[in-house]
């Protein structure tokens, strides 16, 4: 066989057993049978020298960076308001019924749909903003000023849930959160002589270090939630938008709840302060948001928070 043909074999089902591995935790394959694969390609690409972009081999952190270039996000990262009782959680649901009442009145042709709310865990980590083109990762960057992060490609490339390809081919912005999960972080801290503080430092610490060898040490893992940006309308409704993240291979947390009403928003969060303690993750609330796409364009933004 045509070794550049055996190599995109080999290429290709590596990258389905990471996905199924990594992103999905349904391991298809012994670690062995894994590495036999690997070490085939390692060797074909020795021998070739043809080294392809998506070829698992990348993911291995290359040279110490001497420094952090700048990344100017195609759309802003928007912060989000804080609710810290259930009372501010209520005024903050009844002035979005009122305000879609009162738009509804006044636009009786196009009115908005019934509000329904999206409840997902607050992630404790670094966020990241993710750059696709043609189906590649570009860039990743870090949050920054929501305006302009850091350029931390080499880093994330070491997180194998992030994938290195999709199958959507348009110019793409997805946002999610590196975190170390608390399990890597005990075994970390039980082999090396200096331990990390607390899952969310290592995670953050890993991400803004100049040698990517060290996020790579940190098997790190990254959660998707958003897509910031994107060249055409692909889903009305976050629901819909999550969908199209797990399409396209990206690791979504399984805990999503979809709410009708206020009360049903406290029975998630009471649900979340039992659970929250057996996750192997740090959390630090949850995330209420509205499901209708075109209901968060109508009721905008303040000035910092939609």
């Amino acid at each position: 066989m045509d070794k550049t043909i055996r190599m995109r074999q080999l290429l290709d089902e590596l990258n389905r057993l990471n996905y199924r591995y990594y992103t999905l935790d349904e391991p298809l394959v012994s670690d062995i049978e894994y590495d036999t694969l690997y070490d085939e390609l390692v060797a074909l690409e020795k021998e070739t020298g043809e080294i392809a972009e998506d070829s698992p081999t990348q993911r291995v952190a290359g040279d110490i960076l001497t420094a952090f270039d700048q990344y100017a996000h195609r759309n802003p990262l928007y912060s989000l308001d804080k609710s810290r009782s259930e009372e501010e959680v209520h005024a903050w649901a009844n002035r979005a019924l009122r305000l879609v009442e009162d738009f509804n009145q006044d636009n009786p042709d196009k009115p908005l749909p019934p509000i329904s709310f999206v409840c997902e865990l607050k992630f404790d980590g670094l966020s990241l903003n993710l750059t696709y083109e043609n189906g590649r990762l570009t860039k990743a960057a870090t949050r920054g000023n929501g305006v302009v992060g850091e350029d931390v490609t080499a880093q994330v490339k070491t997180i194998r849930s992030i994938p290195i390809t999709i199958p959507y081919q348009g110019v793409l912005e997805v946002q999610g959160e590196a975190l170390m999960p608390l399990s890597a972080l005990a075994t970390y801290n039980a082999t090396h002589e200096i331990p990390l503080k607390n899952a969310r430092n290592a995670a953050a610490g890993a991400i803004r270090n100049l040698d990517p060898a060290i996020t790579g040490e940190r098997h790190l893992d990254c959660y998707l939630y958003n897509v910031g940006y994107t060249e055409e309308d692909l889903y009305s409704t976050h629901m819909a938008m999550l969908d199209f993240l797990k399409e396209n291979r990206f690791k979504v947390h399984p805990f999503v709840r979809e709410s009708k009403t206020v009360a049903e928003i406290m029975d998630v969060l009471h649900e979340v302060d039992q659970l929250r303690h057996d996750l192997d993750l740090l959390t630090d609330g949850v995330v209420i948001k509205i499901n209708d796409l075109r209901t968060r364009e109508v009721l905008g933004f303040t000035a910092k928070f939609p």
